[in-house]
């Protein structure tokens, strides 16, 4: 961690901890026991980001152009943010290269500052270009849960249509097996009062709420033997 020289000097910023303090907190046995860190909450004040201070309660603040920052924009508003990125990108690395030649052959240079500055320039607009992006992937995040809940509710009902068609095939297979006397003695008690039958004169010809209606007495015949 970088620490200032100078007692009275106002820390602006500090080097962040290395990456193994935070990925060793987030093995998969920590997070399934819950002892895994949370994670950070959202800021509730303004923040700094690169010397750019953004206000959280305004959105308009982190996406506004920013030339309202006071920061140099590289780019026009109607540019396309992905070949303008490529380029960016492209010119951090050739900075960065320029800026280790001067620390190799100059390190008091005063052209050292200048590029230190240019470094800063190109992070910013960089940073700034990948947040016009962020509703965009929050968008395509919902589409993908919603497309990964479709599957898994059309998986389901698949399953359960299968399961029904195997329950219903048992039941008609164990219908078909039972006696015909008994299917006769059911149509008898299905006459109604006044000498009428509900069903055909077919010995095993009976609707299907009343075979399962003798399934389930032949199960309960079962249970009380």
């Amino acid at each position: 961690m970088l620490q200032s020289t100078e007692p009275d000097q106002k820390l602006l910023s500090v080097m962040a901890p290395p990456p193994e303090i935070y990925y060793k907190q987030y093995t998969k046995e920590a997070v399934l026991a819950g002892t895994a860190p949370p994670p950070p909450p959202p800021p509730i004040a303004e923040f700094t980001a690169f010397g750019i201070n953004h206000n959280p309660d305004d959105p308009k603040s982190i996406l506004a152009p920013l030339r309202e920052f006071g920061v140099t924009q590289l780019y026009t508003d109607a540019a396309d943010s992905i070949k303008e990125l490529k380029k960016i990108n492209a010119s951090l690395l050739v900075n960065f290269l320029d800026l280790l030649d001067i620390l190799i052959k100059c390190r008091a240079s005063p052209i050292r500052i200048k590029k230190l500055e240019d470094i800063e320039l190109l992070f910013c607009n960089f940073h700034h270009l990948i947040n016009k992006f962020r509703p965009h992937q929050a968008l395509e995040t919902l589409i993908q849960m919603i497309k990964i809940q479709k599957d898994q509710k059309l998986k389901l009902v698949e399953q359960t249509n299968s399961k029904v068609e195997t329950a219903r095939s048992g039941i008609f297979t164990t219908i078909n097996s039972l006696p015909s006397s008994l299917c006769t003695t059911v149509k008898e008690e299905m006459v109604t009062e006044d000498g009428r039958e509900n069903v055909k004169d077919t010995s095993c010809d009976v609707v299907f709420e009343e075979k399962m209606r003798i399934i389930e007495s032949l199960i309960d015949a079962e249970l009380d033997t």
